[in-house]
């Protein structure tokens, strides 16, 4: 009776937290879509406690995206700091999770070059091709894969060996998926 209840409690913390994941991403995406809206995300992200690792990633997210926003310069490089910081933690406790390296990817490859704090976007490059075409442990679902391939594709970061290589192992897997 006892394990029938832990179980039933593990379960649903699980879903939950799944469900979490599903409307971090939609409000993620609409913030990218409409970065005027960075501080609701940032407000409604930042109340999630006790974040897994892959939250704890949009949660840094959130702060480069306010960021954006602010206009005190002072406070913008506060603001990317305290990202580095969480990130560097997510990066930590999921170092193989594509989503997490993504979103580093996405926000370092989109800070100014003066900051200097684009320094991982080869090793995360490097982790999500590796990830993405092999598909092997792939943390995300299929519609933020997407996502990550039209990124890659639409910048100058991946070549176009690499590109194919991640779509074949991509394509592949949406068929075993589906």
């Amino acid at each position: 009776m006892r394990f029938t209840l832990l179980l039933v409690m593990v379960l649903s913390s699980f879903f939950a937290c799944c469900q979490d994941l599903v409307e971090v991403r939609s409000k993620f995406h609409s913030v990218v879509l409409e970065p005027e809206n960075a501080r609701d995300f940032h407000s409604y992200i930042s109340a999630i406690e006790s974040p897994s690792s892959t939250v704890l990633a949009y949660q840094a997210v959130s702060e480069a995206m306010l960021a954006q926003v602010i206009w005190n310069p002072f406070s913008k490089i506060k603001q990317v700091i305290k990202y580095d910081k969480m990130m560097t933690e997510a990066v930590s406790q999921a170092p193989t999770n594509v989503e997490i390296r993504f979103l580093r990817l996405a926000i370092e490859y989109n800070l100014p070059a003066f900051l200097g704090m684009s320094k991982h976007l080869d090793e995360d490059l490097e982790q999500i091709v590796s990830n993405l075409s092999s598909m092997e442990g792939m943390q995300v679902n299929q519609k933020f894969g997407r996502y990550i391939f039209y990124f890659l594709d639409s910048t100058d970061l991946c070549t176009q060996k690499q590109l194919e290589q991640m779509k074949t192992g991509f394509d592949e897997a949406v068929v075993n998926l589906d």
